[in-house]
């Protein structure tokens, strides 16, 4: 049976921090987007830092030697502090961790150098103390992202910290002020065997939660159009599939007009600003609980579970109304825009590829009627009791909301058995 002293596990947690570094370096190579790696990097690399120097230390007692472990050691945990704050935000306090970084050392090198070593180890360990708990409740913050893998990270952290307010609470028992010696008790014992498995335990937790963002990332981005950000055709049919409403659902398809003219006159730049803005317009107007996306080109569709026709015809009203406001700026010309909307609404027996068609039939009447209105399918059941093609839609509102809104009967309905086949291919 081999027995390992205080100075083995000393090495062989330089060790784990080593690895730990470097595989955190070797992953922040193949994803360097990811800023996080490189902070963890550098706080794993402080650490290895720290433990060889106290490693020397221990063996062979010198202040100027342990100014170097505790300053590499509070700058490696102010780094944790970062890098945990940086997942959570994004950001990195740069401005915060110099600052605690340089507190803490000048506060634990004066004391050094003064020859209060006693009192330097209890106020090293309460920073660190301070510090590690910090980082545990930057990570408890953000646990709805992951609540398992993130509340046993920020566990470890505080478990960590402990051990250092341990240490503190062992040292501030003995009283000595002046040492002269490195500590040795059994809180520094249980703050070594702590810091090695929490060393471990954390390198793995935080490569798996980089993996899982890692993968999230890539799923959202196979998801999302590039140019408005909106969920792409491919998400939005996975997506609407799983929908189930119990009063129906609505689709609203739009196609931004004359597109094809915005990019020949004005280029594709502007072209791009275009849709970009209708995007934003979608985004800010549909509640958030429904499905908005872009179909291809200029061609957009919302579905709203559980919303009557007429609350669909507001919202298509109030964007199409929106969207007509808005002026776009080209070699110092101004112009503007419109968009023309297909509205239908199915219960649960309908396919939702039939919704969409029947939606963009309604889209081709539209555009048939002179573009940049909102026109409601319609079957052929449904209009034989009409004496008219095309029927206004009462709403309520302003005569600007109603002026455009029209039921597109008798023609979405000609046209819905059309272009059936077609559009069948395009979904």
């Amino acid at each position: 049976m081999i027995l390992l002293d205080y100075n083995s596990l000393l090495i062989a947690l330089s060790f784990c921090s080593a690895g730990v570094a470097l595989t955190f370096f070797v992953s922040w190579l193949v994803s360097q987007s990811d800023r996080t790696l490189m902070t963890w990097t550098l706080g794993s690399t402080s650490l290895v830092v720290s433990i060889l120097a106290y490693s020397n230390f221990v063996a062979h007692y010198s202040p100027s030697v342990g100014i170097v472990a505790f300053s590499a050691l509070q700058i490696g945990l102010v780094f944790f502090l970062g890098a945990a704050y940086q997942f959570r935000t994004g950001l990195l306090p740069a401005k915060l961790m110099v600052a605690s970084a340089l507190i803490a050392s000048v506060l634990t090198t004066t004391m050094m150098v003064s020859g209060y070593d006693g009192l330097c180890y209890i106020v090293f360990n309460l920073a660190a103390m301070l510090i590690l708990c910090q980082t545990g409740i930057e990570y408890w913050r953000c646990r709805h992202e992951s609540p398992l893998l993130l509340t046993t990270l920020a566990t470890l952290y505080v478990v960590g910290g402990l051990s250092f307010g341990l240490c503190a609470f062992a040292l501030a028992q003995q009283g000595e002020w002046i040492m002269n010696r490195p500590p040795d008790d059994w809180a520094e014992n249980l703050n070594l065997i702590v810091c090695l498995a929490d060393t471990a335990a954390i390198g793995a937790l935080s490569l798996g939660l980089n993996q899982i963002r890692l993968t999230r990332r890539h799923k959202r981005e196979a998801e999302t159009d590039s140019l408005t950000g909106l969920y792409n055709r491919r998400a939005f049919f996975d997506r609407a599939a799983a929908f189930r409403a119990p009063t129906g659902i609505v689709v609203v398809v739009f196609d931004v007009d004359h597109f094809k003219q915005v990019n020949d006159v004005y280029g594709h730049q502007i072209g791009d600003t275009v849709l970009q803005t209708f995007a934003e317009i979608l985004r800010d107007t549909v509640r958030e609980g429904d499905l908005a996306a872009r179909l291809g080109g200029e061609e957009f569709a919302i579905l709203l579970p559980d919303a009557t026709l007429k609350a669909a015809l507001l919202v298509a009203e109030r964007i199409r109304k929106k969207f007509a406001e808005k002026r776009f700026f080209s070699d110092a010309q101004l112009f503007g825009s419109s968009v023309s909307v297909g509205i239908s609404k199915v219960g649960d027996q309908t396919m939702l590829n039939d919704l969409i068609i029947q939606a963009d039939a309604a889209l081709y009447v539209a555009k048939r009627s002179g573009r940049n209105r909102v026109i409601l399918f319609s079957s052929r059941e449904d209009i034989r009791q009409q004496k008219d093609s095309i029927v206004p839609i009462d709403l309520e509102g302003s005569e600007a909301e109603r002026a455009n809104v029209y039921g597109a009967v008798a023609e979405a309905a000609h046209h819905h058995s059309q272009r059936k086949a077609r559009l069948t291919r395009r979904i």
